[in-house]
C-alpha cells in the first residue's frame, strides 16, 4: 500500500509536490501554484530495474493546453493499472480515479 512521505522537498517556485512509495512502486505528484494537479510520475518494476510512466499537462506553441503520457518504453497497460489499483487504496478517491483514467486513455 502506498504511503505518503512527509518530508518530500518542496520548491516555492514550482508549486507543491507529493511523493508516495511502497515495495512495488513510487508515485510523485506535481501541483501548480493554485494546487491543481499538473503531472505525475509512476516508477514501477523496482525489482527488475525501475521503469517510469510520466503524465503532464503541456502548453504547445498554439496555446491549447494538452496532456501527454510518456513511457520509457512499451508497457503492459493492464498490468500497470492492476498494480496501481492494488497499491493506491490510501490515495484520495478522485486522485486514484484520475491517474487510472489517464493510464487508460493514453494507451500502452
Amino acid at each position: 500500500m502506498l504511503r505518503e512521505l512527509d518530508n518530500f522537498r518542496q520548491t516555492h517556485v514550482e508549486g507543491a509536490r507529493r511523493r508516495f512509495i511502497d515495495e512495488d512502486l513510487e508515485l510523485i505528484l506535481w501541483y501548480d501554484r493554485n494546487n491543481k494537479l499538473e503531472g505525475f510520475q509512476i516508477l514501477y518494476d523496482k525489482s527488475a530495474g525501475t521503469r517510469t510512466i510520466t503524465w503532464k499537462k503541456v502548453k504547445p506553441a498554439d496555446g491549447e493546453l494538452k496532456s501527454v503520457l510518456v513511457s520509457d518504453g512499451p508497457y503492459n497497460r493492464e498490468k500497470l493499472q492492476n498494480l496501481i489499483e492494488k497499491s493506491s487504496g490510501s490515495l484520495e478517491t478522485d486522485l486514484r480515479r484520475f491517474i487510472l483514467e489517464r493510464l487508460k486513455s493514453h494507451g500502452g
